[in-house]
């Protein structure tokens, strides 16, 4: 269980976070504490690791990861390009790095697509290390190319891969996209110019077609998608998590996580009438 240890960043937010930035970091470390445990420690790497509500670090996921015990994850990467965030994880870093002595903390400024190739030569990294990688992006930052750099690096299995794809307004912000530099940026997010053929689908369609990739041309043997809700009581689905793990407990501990978190829904693999295979 993920715990908070009260008073050691200062809370800033005025009334509670947003539902789906509590929703999704509550859902990692749940997850995580629990998988830790079948690991027996880890190595975590967050691409896109300021905090997304800016005056809500109590809903940051850096910082709940972070906060997990017993502290078994040992080395951790933290990475973002908004030089206020790095203030924000340089003060979660002078909290955590060395605590344990075993623990390091590396915060990293810069375009995380760029970084990932340097934080990937890391000694730190050893054939046997399971290895976790959150890629929570706002929109289409994250590139189809660092997507691959990480699942492409050699070890007994693939490094482990949670990528949340902003699906309520991913159909907008591809249909309204228009000037040749966000055409670009949308390239370089989907990994060419196909990206197109999704503006024909529907949300749940455009989250299959992304999932799919996870499996066909990453070669990850387990790949599943969980809805983030834009409000706890509401219906609108504002985030997925794209889940992919080569791990045969993966994805039973986190649909364990997310039925915990997020609660039972109907037609996905966190279906709590559903008969799962565990």
């Amino acid at each position: 269980m993920f715990v908070f240890k009260g008073g050691r960043i200062p809370e800033r937010g005025i009334g509670p976070p947003p539902s789906q930035t509590n929703s999704k970091s509550k859902l990692i470390a749940e997850y995580l504490s629990n998988f830790q445990r079948v690991t027996n420690g880890g190595m975590y790497i967050d691409g896109f690791a300021a905090p997304q509500s800016r005056g809500h670090e109590e809903a940051w996921t850096a910082r709940r990861v972070l906060e997990i015990e017993p502290k078994r994850i040992r080395n951790f990467w933290l990475c973002d390009i908004d030089p206020e965030g790095i203030k924000q994880l340089r003060t979660l870093k002078a909290q955590h790095h060395r605590d344990p002595r075993s623990r390091r903390v590396f915060v990293h400024e810069g375009d995380f697509n760029e970084i990932v190739h340097d934080i990937l030569k890391s000694d730190r990294f050893t054939p046997r290390a399971a290895i976790f990688a959150l890629l929570d992006q706002r929109n289409t930052e994250c590139h189809w190319s660092t997507v691959k750099a990480l699942a492409g690096r050699g070890g007994r299995t693939k490094i482990e891969l949670m990528y949340f794809l902003g699906a309520s307004w991913l159909h907008r912000s591809l249909t309204q996209s228009k000037t040749p530099d966000r055409i670009a940026e949308i390239d370089r997010w989907w990994g060419g110019p196909e990206w197109t053929s999704l503006k024909n689908l529907t949300q749940i369609g455009m989250v299959d077609q992304v999932a799919a990739r996870f499996s066909f041309e990453l070669g990850y043997k387990h790949v599943n998608a969980f809805p983030i809700f834009q409000r706890d009581t509401g219906k609108k689905r504002s985030f997925y998590l794209i889940h992919a793990s080569d791990h045969p407990e993966a994805p039973k501990l986190m649909t364990r996580a997310y039925l915990k978190t997020v609660g039972s829904v109907e037609g996905t693999i966190a279906d709590g009438q559903a008969n799962l295979p565990w």
